[in-house]
């Protein structure tokens, strides 16, 4: 498919926008989702409620150590008001799961990732993995802190915006609490009179070009209008936020601007933002001058996919991670954990999801019979588990922790996959689908589609604003979104793969792509049968025996592979042999190669 039809094809389609997040994307004020996203909606009055400790308060120097075979960035608190709760004597920190330590590092998805400088109201509870001190950690994860938007003195969250700091999320919050907040110490950022600004014109974007592209490879945005500013100051381009859909906005890393002029600039659009997180998304950008001023696109820019990205120590440029042939098979060799097996159904719709970014990729990720521990760590062990609200907190369905070890030559540092760990939350109401594949309905969360998500974080895929699409970071209760989009998710995937095939560390070994599997799809797009030249698999669907006419009469060997790409079962075809035996074959669909010492050729079989 060409990059102009697929823009057109996504433009025609309008698919990045749904009612709830066209309205978060207008800024509705105290506008939250019902029953959306891979965080499960944590309410302003729950939050409230639950958590002993809610203040305001800016954050100051961090720094990164290991706990528990984890990294954590703890960040220095300066509080400015108590809404809730006792405060603690002596110095606070707020703990993060993830950081940078050295040519270590470790991104966990369904994070705040604060950053110091900023403010906001954030909802606290004493740090599980860090007892016995004044730590504490984020209640319901990223929904635990309600970022500050200054100056403009209003403030978003991932379900919500509130228009005035001092009239829409104060007396939020007192209402909620049931008491007035205290005073700690002075913010001068929010309490005192805004400064006068001396107006000036405000930016008029005419157009921009390309109308598509890919957040995270550097593309570039050529911006044409006027009143930019000769220079670019405190100017910047703000792009809607896709770890939020849409209901924040995040700005442009300051070594992502190229060229600023009065009529004329061109930024990469980024999908890490150094400073405070976020990832550029579908919908319309922003042009802010050095005053201030503040003009909008003419039409939405449309990020077909987002690629992770990761900043070195001490950095601000981003850099794409490549991944590996880490278990020396080609790839990643995953593993469960006891408590996962013991879920009825959990694994076949893990496998499900397993299979459509294999299939559909080609980058090798099997599951082994061997167990994973109950912990996820750093360990060499790619483990898949459930994880309790000690793990995953409140309102977060799912994690992907991804560690990173980098090079660095002729001083750039280059970060590569090394290990990814999937914890689910086990007191999420699942629907694991069964041996018929049930959709989730009601209260019920599809696993196979929040796996399939997941996966494509470990795949190194982030967010995207598209309501349908897998990697949205939405999802609602009874939804379903088992199948991935072969104009986005696919071609995402596929270009980390393809940017993995070379890597300037010498000691990591790249992936091994597996063979061109033209009929290995996804279960649920599995196309209808095509005949491959000079191999023959008949009945299909079959029972117990196969039928095999190969373009020779030679012996051949016939191997068997499952939609995970697990050699499953091997069979030596003698001579003039026409039928195997499959019968101790699960059912499902499986890639058969023929191999007789010539050119290899592949077919698939439906067992019954």
């Amino acid at each position: 498919m060409k990059k102009t039809f697929l823009l057109q094809w996504l433009l025609a389609k309008n698919l990045w926008f749904c009612p709830l997040a066209l309205g978060l994307l207008l800024g509705a004020g105290g506008a939250r989702a019902q029953g959306v996203c891979l965080l499960q909606p944590v309410g302003l009055d729950v939050r409230a409620r639950a958590a002993p400790l809610v203040v305001e308060a800016s954050l100051g120097p961090q720094r990164v150590a290991q706990t528990g075979g984890h990294l954590y960035t703890f960040s220095q608190v300066t509080v400015h008001k108590v809404f809730a709760g006792p405060l603690p004597a002596g110095p606070v920190e707020i703990a993060e799961p993830g950081g940078t330590l050295g040519l270590q590092q470790e991104r966990v998805s369904a994070t705040a990732m604060l950053q110091p400088g900023e403010q906001g109201v954030f909802f606290l509870e004493p740090d599980p993995a860090n007892p016995g001190l004044s730590v504490f950690r984020l209640y319901a994860g990223p929904q635990g802190f309600i970022r500050y938007q200054l100056p403009a003195r209003s403030a978003t969250e991932p379900f919500g915006r509130y228009p005035s700091i001092a009239a829409d999320l104060y007396p939020a919050l007192t209402r909620l609490t049931g008491q007035a907040f205290r005073r700690v110490q002075a913010n001068p950022a929010v309490d005192s009179p805004a400064p006068a600004r001396q107006p000036q014109a405000a930016p008029v974007v005419s157009g921009f070009g390309p109308q598509g592209l890919v957040a995270g490879n550097e593309s570039v945005l050529t911006i044409t209008g006027a009143n930019f500013g000769a220079t670019r100051g405190a100017g910047r381009v703000e792009f809607p936020n896709a770890d939020t859909g849409g209901s924040t906005y995040v700005a442009a890393n300051p070594s992502d601007y190229l060229l600023w002029s009065d009529t004329r600039i061109q930024v990469r659009v980024p999908s890490q933002i150094a400073a405070g997180g976020g990832t550029a998304g579908t919908g319309t950008f922003r042009v802010y001058n050095d005053g201030g001023e503040v003009g909008s696109s003419p039409a939405a820019l449309v990020v077909v996919y987002a690629l992770s990205t990761v900043v070195p120590t001490g950095g601000s440029t981003p850099g794409r991670p490549r991944l590996l042939n880490d278990d020396g098979q080609g790839g990643y060799t995953l593993r469960y954990s006891p408590g996962f097996t013991a879920r009825p159904n959990a694994a076949q719709s893990f496998e499900r999801a397993l299979a459509a970014w294999t299939c559909a990729t080609r980058l090798r990720r099997v599951v082994s019979g061997t167990a994973a521990p109950e912990a996820t760590a750093q360990d060499n062990i790619n483990a898949v588990r459930f994880g309790t609200a000690v793990e995953v907190p409140n309102g977060v369905l799912a994690r992907t922790n991804s560690y990173y070890s980098g090079c660095s030559s002729n001083g750039i540092v280059s970060f590569s996959v090394i290990e990814t760990d999937y914890t689910f939350n086990t007191g999420t109401n699942w629907q694991f689908g069964g041996p018929t594949r049930d959709p989730a309905t009601g209260s019920q969360y599809d696993f196979e589609s929040v796996a399939l998500h997941e996966l494509g974080h470990g795949q190194q895929l982030s967010h995207v604003i598209d309501p349908p699409a897998v990697m949205h970071f939405a999802i609602a209760n009874g939804q379903n979104k088992r199948s991935l989009n072969p104009a986005t998710d696919v071609v995402g995937g596929q270009d980390v793969l393809s940017f993995s095939t070379t890597n300037p560390c010498p000691s990591f070994a790249v992936p091994v792509l597996l063979p061109v599997a033209t009929s290995c799809t996804a279960p649920l797009a599995l196309a209808p049968a095509t005949p491959v030249a000079g191999l023959a698999l008949y009945p299909s669907p079959v029972e117990n025996r196969l039928r095999v006419t190969g373009p020779s009469p030679a012996a051949a060997q016939l191997t068997f592979f499952d939609l995970a790409g697990r050699r499953v079962l091997s069979r030596t075809l003698a001579a003039g042999q026409a039928e195997v035996a499959v019968g101790e074959l699960r059912p499902g669909w499986y890639l058969v190669e023929w191999n007789d010492g010539q050119q290899p050729r592949r077919g698939r079989m439906l067992k019954r």
